[in-house]
């Protein structure tokens, strides 16, 4: 029971420690901020809209975003997940057997569905 209370030590320990660096490095660069280290010359140019080097279109506020691009984030968020429940999988095949394989299979084959599925109610065309 006592080895019990102790990995529950160290979880906690781990969680004052994610919270405190963080909130720590915040709270340093906030302090940092307000003295005048550094020159502040506001100047028109740098208060530009960044467009990756291409002049600025519309204002200088955000425009609408249009809706279509999330579908496209959301399938990519997807295969990349894929591709992380792959990685594991692949490592340690031998040691998994065939169970594993089996279970990759029906773990593709259900992605591929649903792939196909948004294909054919044209989920992937733009227009």
């Amino acid at each position: 029971m006592d080895d019990y209370f102790r990995q529950y030590g160290l979880v906690l320990i781990l969680t004052m420690v994610a919270v405190t660096i963080p909130t720590s490095l915040l709270v340093f660069s906030w302090m940092l901020s307000r003295t005048p280290i550094r020159p502040y010359k506001p100047n028109p140019i740098k208060l530009d809209t960044y467009e990756s080097g291409m002049e600025t279109i519309g204002g200088g506020r955000w425009e609408r975003f249009n809706a279509r691009y999330y579908r496209y984030a959301l399938l990519f968020i997807l295969f990349d997940v894929e591709v992380v429940f792959l990685f594991p999988w692949a490592t340690r095949i031998n040691a998994l057997g065939w169970t594993g394989f089996v279970a990759i299979l029906v773990f593709l084959l259900v992605l591929t569905l649903g792939w196909i599925y948004e294909w054919r109610r044209g989920g992937m065309e733009w227009a």
